[in-house]
């Protein structure tokens, strides 16, 4: 099975993996390249879309306000709604999850650097890990969760491994991993196949279901975006996730 699609580096709106190319059912990502000074608009129709900043200096337009977002920073558009994104004279990225939404909500934008005070911390020894939260399992939304997992120098992030198979399916999006450095994201799926891939700066990896532990190489650190995206109900969106039996 195909896990791993990375991203196109050229200026655009770019499909990078969804239920069109792979065994997503729901989640579709995105990544935006803007050139400075560049802009492009976004149209949602039954979908919602979660995005992240990840490079550059960006403006939401809506119809009604404007969204500033520096690197990190993360916006949730609802269904119908359309924005217009645009570059502030620097080259931009963006990364975008879609997803078909079941209601209306309203725009949600998190600022990293609050986000990142209010952080969580997973784990211990050398898989401890920071969670920020950008789009929450309490804000209002249909299927989307998003946040990003900061790990620690050569270690485990997503330890001990963990799957929400039934519930939930998943993509990492992997960025500033040093260019030197690299990660090791391991997919164990519920069919019993085991894969591993070798992981860089603008490559996204699917979790259609199964356990998902990542480690960094050493000298480098484990970053990424993960998009959830709830599979039956909006209920599934605060659904728990399971350990993995022989390493709990």
């Amino acid at each position: 099975m195909e896990l791993k699609f990375t991203a196109p580096s050229t200026p655009g709106l770019h499909p990078v993996v969804g239920p069109g190319n792979s065994q997503l059912e729901v989640l579709e990502l995105f990544v935006l390249n803007l050139p400075s000074g560049g802009a492009q608009t976004i149209e949602l129709e039954g979908s919602e879309a979660s995005l992240v900043c990840i490079e550059g200096k960006l403006v939401a337009v809506s119809a009604s306000s404007e969204y500033l977002l520096l690197p990190g920073d993360g916006l949730y558009v609802p269904r119908g709604q359309t924005v217009r994104i645009e570059g502030c004279y620097e080259q931009s990225r963006l990364v975008m999850a879609k997803a078909e939404a079941w209601s209306d909500a309203e725009f949600i934008y998190a600022d990293y650097g609050a986000a990142y005070r209010e952080k969580e911390v997973h784990g211990r020894y050398n898989y401890t890990r920071d969670i920020t939260n950008l789009l929450t399992r309490s804000d209002r939304a249909s299927r989307i969760v998003t946040g990003i997992t900061s790990g620690q120098d050569g270690a485990w992030t997503s330890w001990p491994p963990h799957h929400h198979s039934d519930t939930l399916e998943e993509i990492y999006f992997y960025f500033d991993i040093p260019a030197d450095g690299f990660g090791v994201h391991v997919g164990m799926l519920m069919d019993g196949t085991e894969q591993a891939e070798i992981v860089r700066s603008g490559d996204a990896v699917i979790i259609p279901n199964g356990y998902h532990p990542t480690v960094a190489s050493p000298g480098a650190r484990m970053k990424y975006i993960f998009f959830l995206g709830a599979k039956g109900s909006e209920e599934d969106r605060r659904a728990a996730s399971e350990d993995h039996p022989f390493y709990k």
